[in-house]
């Protein structure tokens, strides 16, 4: 396989950062993967080494840049066939056996030389790839990119094109943080937080180097991660771990969402949403979007803060700077605004990115707001929970598009438990306990914030169909679909969902190994297996699906164990599906 192209060769190459991945892989041991990280980073600089920095993250543009390469593991694949001069069958059953598109690639063009590109050189190749439009113009380009790369090139090349996120060799953004930390002698908590206010660790890469972290400032509209909280069983528990009082809050049964609201062009006030996956999803929900463009707050007064300092109501406008706020995206019954509807309300509106008017009038949605991030364009993530609160309550809330989400000071496991039925009955999950004191910790899920969800209960379940995982689990069946009985009387199969959490990692080799025993058809990556093997799952919610023959599914199932002890006539029924459902 050969190019037409004359592929320049650099000093700093793609294939030297390959060698840095394949290294991390090698090892489990964070300490290693770290100084394998810094000992590379450290022999870079300038646009080099930003991109290395984005590319160990498995991004392909900084995180705060909307562009993807908008390339799918279709146009990959066909590449693939093109390049090798292999059989598309053949070629398909090879990738099964790989796992990945990106491990086929380097098995495929493992005698093929390193091409000696440069980083920079395949940064800009991603872009050329990201601004070409129409599939054909596009898929070109990415014969041409992989066809001018050697295998390992290749393999990563494939990941990076695909826009997962991570690499799968098992390393984290938080980890290429810590390896810039080490490789120029910069503090780790000064590179995180420059990495929060910019959105692109590459960049933050360059500062640290260079010794200007503190020339960091806030990058509106990227979005930051989510803090998240901790489960825990019971009440008392978690009367136990925080100090008492705290504040209780409902959990949502919606979508996470960050909305950041700043100066737009021409005096404007622009507003973004972003999803818990970091996916910018403002054009689906208008309403929200001229809500949030509204909303402001009088500087008229003066309140007590929880620790006696006074803080100004409302300081915060749109001409001043930016506001980022934590919140959920729910649909409410426009008769009670303050009532959020069942998920399965909101799930009409998922993926249209331009409502019509008649979607928007049938399902209203609106933002319920519980953290503030930024103020006046400056982070106040160190601020105590009861300072951002008040922040969040100085404002004047428009509704009922967008609104404060409610809070109560509890001290007692009694207390807690009648605000979980308080929320239960309001037809949300649980409830969320926050530390008055806790700091708001992006990406990380807190001690300082826990959760009382309570399964709603467990089922006995048989799989029906396995599939092979993603990255360290890509060659074993870890994600299982399970049927329950139509009746008492009727035998039949039905399916109500797909778990792939709540197992060890020695328990999923086993069963994988049991599954393919079982094997009965292979479809791709999916395996038709003989329903023999019994799980006991839980999950969160039942809900009406048209997708399953069973008319229901779970909402978030994880196993609980494996039910050797339970033979596959004694597993539960649809009626008692229906039962959990309510119906």
């Amino acid at each position: 396989m050969t190019t037409e192209r004359e592929v320049p060769v650099q000093p700093d190459g793609f294939h030297a950062w390959t060698a840095a991945a394949d290294a991390v892989r090698a090892t489990t041991k964070r300490l290693e993967k770290r100084a394998a990280l810094a000992a590379y980073l450290a022999t870079l600089d300038g646009d080099a080494l930003a991109v290395a920095a984005r590319f160990l993250s498995g991004l392909v543009f900084p995180r705060h840049d909307m562009r993807t390469t908008q390339v799918g593991g279709r146009a990959v694949f066909d590449a693939l066939v093109a390049l090798s001069g292999l059989d598309a069958d053949a070629l398909h059953a090879r990738a099964v056996d790989a796992g990945e598109l990106g491990d086929l690639a380097r098995e495929l063009f493992a005698d093929q030389p390193s091409s000696g590109v440069s980083l920079t050189w395949v940064a800009d190749e991603f872009a050329r790839i990201a601004a070409t439009s129409g599939s054909t113009a596009k898929r070109a380009l990415v014969r041409e990119l992989l066809a001018s790369l050697g295998g390992a090139e290749a393999q990563y090349a494939v990941k990076l094109l695909l826009g997962s996120g991570e690499l799968r060799i098992g390393l984290k953004e938080a980890q290429v943080e810590e390896a810039v930390a080490a490789a120029f002698g910069q503090p780790l908590e000064l590179v995180r937080h420059a990495n929060l206010l910019r959105g692109d660790v590459g960049e933050v890469a360059v500062l640290a180097r260079e010794g200007r972290l503190a020339d960091a400032r806030l990058s509106l509209f990227h979005p930051l991660g989510f803090m998240l909280a901790s489960p825990l069983a019971t009440a008392e528990e978690i009367t136990d771990a925080l100090p008492t009082p705290f504040a209780v809050e409902d959990k949502y049964d919606g979508i996470r969402c960050q909305a950041h609201i700043g100066p737009g062009p021409e005096g404007s006030v622009r507003v973004a949403l972003y999803s818990r996956t970091l996916d910018d999803i403002t054009r689906g929900y208008p309403e929200v979007v001229a809500a949030l463009s509204a909303l402001h707050a009088p500087r008229s007064t003066l309140a007590a803060s929880s620790d006696g300092a006074s803080v100004e109501r409302g300081a915060w406008s749109v001409e001043d700077g930016g506001l980022i706020l934590d919140g959920e995206l729910l649909a409410y019954d426009p008769a009670d605004p303050a009532r959020a509807l069942p998920f399965k309300a909101l799930q009409r509106r998922l993926g249209r990115k331009a409502p019509d008017d008649a979607v928007l009038a049938e399902v209203p949605v609106q933002f319920v707001a519980y953290d503030a991030l930024a103020w006046d364009g400056a982070l106040v993530i160190d601020e105590p929970y009861a300072r951002r609160r008040e922040r969040l309550a100085s404002l004047d809330w428009p509704g009922p598009h967008a609104r404060l989400a409610p809070n109560a000071l509890v001290s007692t496991a009694d207390a807690l438990e009648a605000a979980f039925a308080g929320a239960r009955a309001a037809g949300n999950e649980g409830i969320i306990a926050k530390s008055l004191a806790s700091p708001y910790t992006p990406g990380r899920r807190g001690k300082l914030w826990v959760k009382l969800k309570k399964a709603l209960a467990t089922l006995d379940v048989v799989i029906t169909g396995a599939e092979r995982g993603h990255g360290r689990r890509a060659k074993v069946l870890s994600d299982y679909t399970f049927a329950v009985r139509a009746s008492e009387t009727d035998p039949t199969l039905l399916n109500v969902g797909k778990a792939y959490g709540g197992l060890t990692d020695v328990e999923i080799a086993s069963l994988s190994e049991r599954l393919h025993a079982l094997t009965v058809q292979k479809f791709g990556r999916f395996h038709l297996v003989r329903p023999e093997v019994v799980l006991e799952v839980t999950f969160d919610i039942v809900q009406p699906s048209t997708r399953h023959k069973a008319g229901y599914a779970l909402r978030f199932p994880r196993i609980v164990r494996i039910r050797d002890d339970k033979p596959v006539d004694e597993i539960d029924t649809l009626e008692a599906v229906r039962a959990l459902a309510g119906g």
